[in-house]
């Protein structure tokens, strides 16, 4: 026994031995070009995990077995990587250049990655530091004014709130024009859920050459998102976090009446509706008691409701590493936050994990899996796809308009039954209107490729993206649900829905590279050829339940759901989708000065009927590096890059639902067939009947571009200029039928044209050792028409936030751009001379333009709002609307200013729109009786400041002409008085506006510092965002969007989810 342990620690220390004579100690110092030697730098063996980082002094030392032969690699943000090969000297000195060559960048295209100084198509791209730059819930509101060419929009203020991404201004009519997002390759409906700390980079596809390869859906343009991959070298792990408040921002942007405007507004009202007694002695009292209102408290609903300090945390840790065969990243990220929104909170958890695995040398493995978590709570989780006059309750409108302090004779559910969900006390409606949203998303996708010989790879790629949303949504007792819709009305209850969406995804190519075939340099060709496969399944259950005790609550009603009755219930299974493939590229390129290229794309399409699913998308493209042209060598000392690209190409739209092309049944169930509750209908979408049109194809999109690339100064002045046309054909359009038995049917027919001109510019003004100063910015104007309608005069559309009381808001015309208000010209107000008072009523003189019809009887009189008569009759009637306002932007964009001081570091981002309207629902509605009563308005309608007909002294109507004019004559709007809600060009208003997107100060402690806690990097910050808003807009926020039901209704705003102005401090760690 005793010989046995002596041979194994004889065996033992023969190995150690072994590998002592076999380790080799390298050592050196690393400094930049100036001599000064640099801390951090990362020193690794290519391939493996044996590394280390240099100290204060610049040196390293690193123990290394069979040292000669093997690649050491020298890595460092900011400077270019370098790597040297180990010979017999054991002493290795290395220089580091900084990296400020953008050219060199790689940028990710379809099925593929290229320099950046490669590119042929029109591409747009931002990394990680500038994603992470603004701390915000979702990635997509950190692009805005980062891209050219690409328009984001925030379209309401609370943390989950739409945010919508145009390219290029977008084709589509009735359709959405969304981009097509693909996430490592893989096609997803959304980035918002994706955290900014796992992405590498976003590149943004924006012509036709270049959106051709992916064919379905690249009409719109292409998102590409490339999350973070494992680091070569040793383990390295990042955390990230941040705390913060935010407030409610421009806060005193809508300013009511205070109690005593209040109570003169509701006397006035009941003044003209000959109701003085029902309608104000009951409730207010005389009005010889009214001065008793002067000194009466104000209840600031708003401020209630909104007036939260809102807080966030938010934290993320990256783990990466690498062996010789083996890469990998780890990551976890969680956003908490609690909204500026009585009841209301955001949270969402990300795992994701990515690893690329070499087995052997001719095999390559990639894996990829991510999940998603997010939870919201409270109202403010109403705000998507708001369609019909009642979806926004318990937001904004109920805070502006209830009233200012508690009444005699006013329930204390709501005002009136009739009224229920249009006039509910603020904080009751906010818990009547709860809603819990549970979305989770995982998605695993794999690849295996094959290095068959040298240059000639077969890729297999295949993977699943899973997708559900719970949404779990209460109605009180003050909802208009539970007043009007309901089965059994009176009584609480809820609606519980859950979407599932799953898609499979196979993806085979195959890329082969000539330069082993070609022996001049000078040619450099290569080929791609694949195959996709996509099928999606999803389908919606849903259940609604009525008839719940009156004492619930919304988690009593979620959690005690078998306490009402059911009254709807159902599993719809939408078709299948399916999308099958075929595309190839060629890239041919001579003497790195002149390039061409051709893709095609074949997509077949199962929303399409026989005959029609298949379409075709080619596009090509040539450039010109005249920067390379023996001729102009003698300016390489200052011109890095000058590349003139044209391009040409076609891409496909079937962004259409599955059920639109063939007749298919659903089963539907009401309370109000005598002989069930179950009956059979055709299929719907979003609630509407539709026709099958067997006849439907692809919608394509026809561009041109043509680009300018430059580069000066080592690339220290870099950007571009392009101008494109873009035409539309063939357009998806949701067709009204009516008289048909349904209300649409889906058909191609129409054009739409987009041209535009960008420009972009990055200056590295100063990029010193301890000092930096780098300016950024771009421009984007696009023009917008449509050329056809297919022998249509006209598409209306009705946003339907004041329900049917205005009828169509909006026109779509041949020759004009989408987005076009349609509506009446205001005029002023009405003078007392176009009328005459006969005793007992104001009768109009002849000549006064009569518009009772659209004001009501008993408003139609001097101080009235007054109305333009386009068409001459002398009346006011819809046919006197007219295109009053556009929704479309000239221009959009943004700049950048970004810099670094002796370990400090700031940054500030700006974004910006102008030549858009916005359309101002929430001025109509608070400013205006309409047909209720005990509503408070807007300061700017109190009598100070608007037209009366009283006289305040006695109480008494004014029907003398002089009188009623002389105490009128310092006013400059009309009496608020009016039957129903009318749009004019009063309610439409400039949404430019300038916003300074965030700020940020931070401080990395010196390495020399953190380097003794074996700490490569610790930086903390503070940012501020939305810090302000420079906008002749008057509502809270120009940038809205609220009525998304329909895209032909772009740019209003009704009681929209105020925006935040936020400060947060937070800390960047790296070992």
């Amino acid at each position: 026994m005793k010989n046995l342990i002596l041979k194994i620690s004889l065996l033992i220390f023969g190995v150690f031995a072994a590998q002592a004579v076999n380790a080799q100690q390298i050592k050196g110092v690393v400094s930049d070009v100036n001599g000064e030697p640099l801390i951090g730098v990362s020193v690794f063996v290519d391939g493996t995990t044996t590394g280390t980082v240099t100290g204060v002094d610049g040196s390293y030392v690193i123990q290394i077995d069979s040292a000669k032969g093997k690649t050491l690699v020298y890595s460092m943000i900011g400077m270019a990587t370098k790597e040297v090969v180990i010979g017999n000297n054991t002493i290795i000195d290395v220089v580091l250049e900084e990296d400020a060559n953008f050219l060199d960048e790689t940028v990710v295209i379809g099925y593929a990655t290229v320099k950046r100084r490669d590119l042929m198509g029109s591409v747009t791209s931002v990394g990680n530091e500038a994603l992470t730059q603004v701390p915000v819930a979702s990635v997509g509101e950190a692009l805005a004014g980062k891209m050219a060419g690409v328009q984001v929009t925030t379209t309401e203020g609370d943390p989950d709130a739409e945010i919508k991404i145009r390219v290029r201004g977008g084709g589509s009519i009735t359709q959405d024009a969304s981009p097509l997002y693909i996430v490592d390759g893989f096609p997803v409906s959304s980035i918002s859920d994706i955290p900014a700390s796992d992405i590498q980079s976003i590149d943004v596809l924006k012509d036709a050459f270049s959106t051709a390869i992916y064919g379905s859906r690249g009409a719109n343009g292409v998102v590409l998102v490339t999350t973070k991959a494992g680091a070569s070298g040793k383990i390295s792990v990042s955390y990230n976090a941040y705390w913060g408040q935010k407030t409610m921002a421009n806060a005193d942007a809508i300013q009511t009446g205070s109690p005593y405007d209040f109570v003169q507004n509701q006397y006035e009202l009941a003044v003209l509706r000959d109701r003085v007694d029902d309608d104000y002695v009951k409730v207010f009292g005389v009005f010889e008691d009214m001065d008793l209102y002067k000194g009466v408290a104000k209840n600031d609903w708003v401020k209630k409701v909104f007036g939260n300090v809102g807080r966030t945390f938010n934290q993320n840790v990256t783990v990466s590493g690498s062996s010789d065969k083996v890469k990998w990243n780890v990551s976890y990220a969680h956003v908490g936050d609690k909204a500026i929104m009585l009841n209301s909170d955001y949270k969402r958890d990300n795992l994701s994990f990515k690893t690329q695995y070499k087995p052997i040398k001719q095999i390559t493995v990639d894996v990829n899996a991510r999940y998603s978590r997010t939870e919201v709570l409270g109202a403010g989780a109403n705000s998507m796809n708001d369609g019909g006059s009642t979806s926004s309750n318990g937001r904004l409108k109920h805070a502006v308009q209830y009233t200012p302090f508690p009444i005699t004779g006013v329930a204390t559910d709501s005002d009136l039954a009739e009224d229920y969900g249009d006039n509910a006390p603020p904080l009751k409606s906010v818990a009547d209107n709860d809603n819990k949203r549970i979305r989770t998303n995982w998605t695993v996708n794999g690849a295996i490729t094959w290095h068959i010989i040298d240059n000639l790879n077969l890729k297999l790629e295949g993977g699943l993206d899973d997708y559900s949303q719970e949404d779990n949504r209460f109605y009180g007792l003050t909802t208009y649900y539970v007043g009007n819709t309901a089965t059994i009305k009176g009584q609480p209850a809820t609606q519980y829905k859950n979407a599932f969406r799953t898609n499979y995804r196979t993806t085979n190519t195959l890329n082969y590279n000539f330069k082993d075939v070609f022996e001049n340099d000078n040619h450099k060709l290569d080929l791609l050829l694949g195959q996709e496969y996509i099928l999606t399944k999803s389908n919606t259950l849903s259940s609604t339940i009525e008839g719940l005790p009156e004492f619930f609550d919304s988690q009593m009603a979620w959690n005690f759901m078998a306490s009402g009755t059911p009254v709807a219930s159902n599993n719809f299974y939408n078709p299948d989708g399916q999308l099958l493939s075929f595309f190839g590229r060629a890239n041919y390129e001579f003497g790195g000065r002149y390039a061409v290229s051709a893709t095609v794309r074949a997509d077949g399409s199962s929303k399409f009927e026989k005959g029609n699913q298949w379409g075709i998308f080619p596009s090509a493209a040539a450039s010109w590096t005249i920067s390379n042209e023996p001729w102009l060598q003698g300016a390489s000392s200052w011109l890095e890059n000058l590349k003139l690209r044209y391009s040409y190409g076609t891409a496909g739209n079937n962004n259409i639902p599955s059920n639109v092309s063939s007749l298919l049944f659903q089963a539907n169930q009401t309370q109000w067939i005598s002989m069930g509750n179950t009956w059979w209908g055709t299929t719907t979408v979003g609630g509407r009947s539709i026709m099958p049109n067997p006849d439907l194809t692809w919608e394509t999109t026809v561009s041109h571009n043509l680009g300018l690339d430059y580069a000066f100064l080592k690339g220290r002045i870099n950007g571009a200029f392009e101008v494109y046309h873009n035409t539309t054909n063939d357009l998806l359009i949701q067709f009204p039928v009516a008289g048909s038995g349904y209300d649409y049917q889906y058909r191609n027919l129409g054009s739409v044209q987009n041209r535009g001109f960008e420009a972009s510019v990055n200056f590295v003004i100063f990029e010193k050792k301890n000092f930096g100063l780098t300016l950024g910015g771009n421009i984007s104007l696009n023009q917008n028409k449509v050329t056809s309608l297919g022998g249509l005069e006209k598409i209306e559309a009705t946003s339907e936030w004041a329900s049917t009381e205005i009828g169509p808001d909006y026109v779509v015309t041949v020759g004009r751009p989408l987005g076009d208000m349609y509506g009446y010209e205001s005029d002023g107000r009405y003078s007392v001379d176009e009328f005459t008072h006969d005793g007992s009523a104001w009768v109009a003189n002849e000549g006064t333009i009569d518009a009772s019809d659209v004001l009501g009887k008993e408003f139609f009189r001097p101080g009235a709002m007054k109305l333009k008569d386009q068409n001459g009759d002398g009346k006011i009637t819809v046919d006197d609307k007219v295109i009053i306002g556009n929704a479309q932007p000239l221009g959009v964009g943004g700049f950048n200013l970004s810099g670094y001081l002796y370990g400090f570091d700031f940054s500030a981002n700006f974004n910006y729109v102008f030549g858009n309207n916005i359309y101002n629902a929430n001025k109509i509605e608070f400013s205006h009786s309409r047909k209720y009563s005990n509503r408070n308005l807007l300061s700017s309608m109190n009598v100070a400041n608007r037209w009366t007909n009283i006289d305040w002294a006695t109480g008494e109507e004014i029907t003398d002409p002089d009188r009623l004019a002389q105490i009128n004559a310092g006013t400059t709007m009309w009496n608020p008085g009016v039957n129903k809600a009318i749009f004019s060009d009063w309610a439409v208003e400039d949404g430019s506006f300038l916003r300074l997107q965030s700020a940020t100060i931070g401080y990395t402690l010196p390495q020399k510092w953190t380097m003794k806690i074996k700490m490569q990097k610790l930086r903390i910050y503070a940012t501020g965002s939305n810090l302000f808003c420079l906008t002749r807009y008057s509502g809270y926020d120009p940038e809205v969007d609220t009525r998304r039901k329909t895209p032909l209704t772009p740019g209003v705003d009704c009681s929209a989810y105020p925006k935040s102005r936020g400060y947060v401090v937070g800390v960047n760690i790296t070992f």
